[in-house]
């Protein structure tokens, strides 16, 4: 994959070492990928989209990518942490490798590696305690090994995902929109918006830049809560209105 999505903000030269990064990762895992999928995550000013290829089986070489995942901040928030995190975990980490053929990721290894010690030592120790000799020990260290490990991996899974959850699910500051149940005026919005973000219009003032914002918290919202998207297309059209000024007033320069 060599362009970027019509709808990305980033340049070609940034859109293909991305791809590349997550084309590595592919080629690694070969066929034993899971359910993970090729991904890029792009920092708007608005917030962030990550981008997947599609279907593992042709993801390498498919060239598709499709915006998964918007997170929109509330207009007015400067809160760079908070920026930088909902970048952070919108992210899908692949696979470290296979065990299994169930796919291990960093946020589950160190404690799966924890849990199999502790389960491994408890049951030694209940095992030497209820009398069951050797042989007791060694299935105890055995089935504490593996019960250790499992505990442990879903462990690590649950707290990465409740973190997760805590930053994309506050309502409060972050709103997210999910591209495939998205109607096609969210689509037109974000083609706007991006457009008055590409290097060709970085004159846009801070009244653009805040109107953009505004734009899709607001229809970010009405997403949310409502089956009517007539809101959105309203927007959408304000902000392709706005869109076509701006490459106006640029064109005239």
């Amino acid at each position: 994959m060599s362009r970027p999505h019509p709808l990305s903000a980033m340049k070609e030269w940034e859109w293909s070492q991305a791809w590349d990064q997550q084309q590595e990762i592919v080629d690694r895992l070969k066929a034993k990928r899971g359910s993970w999928l090729p991904n890029i995550v792009e920092k708007r000013p608005w917030g962030a989209v990550r981008w997947t290829s599609g279907r593992p089986a042709h993801a390498a070489t498919s060239g598709q990518a499709v915006p998964e995942t918007f997170a929109v901040l509330r207009p007015g928030v400067n809160d760079q942490p908070l920026r930088d995190r909902v970048a952070e975990v919108l992210g899908q980490p692949a696979p470290l490798f296979q065990v299994v053929g169930v796919g291990l990721r960093r946020h589950q290894l160190v404690p799966a590696i924890a849990g199999a010690v502790i389960g491994a030592v408890l049951l030694v120790v209940l095992a030497l305690m209820l009398g069951l000799g050797v042989v007791g020990a060694v299935v105890g260290a055995l089935v504490g090994l593996v019960g250790g490990a499992v505990g442990g991996a879903a462990l690590g899974q649950y707290l990465f995902d409740r973190e997760r959850d805590a930053v994309l699910k506050e309502g409060e500051r972050v709103r997210v929109v999910t591209g495939r149940y998205a109607p096609t005026s969210w689509s037109r919005l974000v083609d706007a918006t991006t457009g008055l973000e590409t290097a060709a219009t970085a004159t846009a003032d801070d009244q653009t830049a805040s109107a953009v914002q505004t734009a899709l918290w607001e229809a970010a919202g009405l997403l949310l809560r409502s089956s009517d998207h007539t809101g959105v297309e309203v927007l959408a059209d304000g902000m392709e209105r706005l869109a076509q000024a701006h490459r106006g007033i640029s064109g005239g320069r």
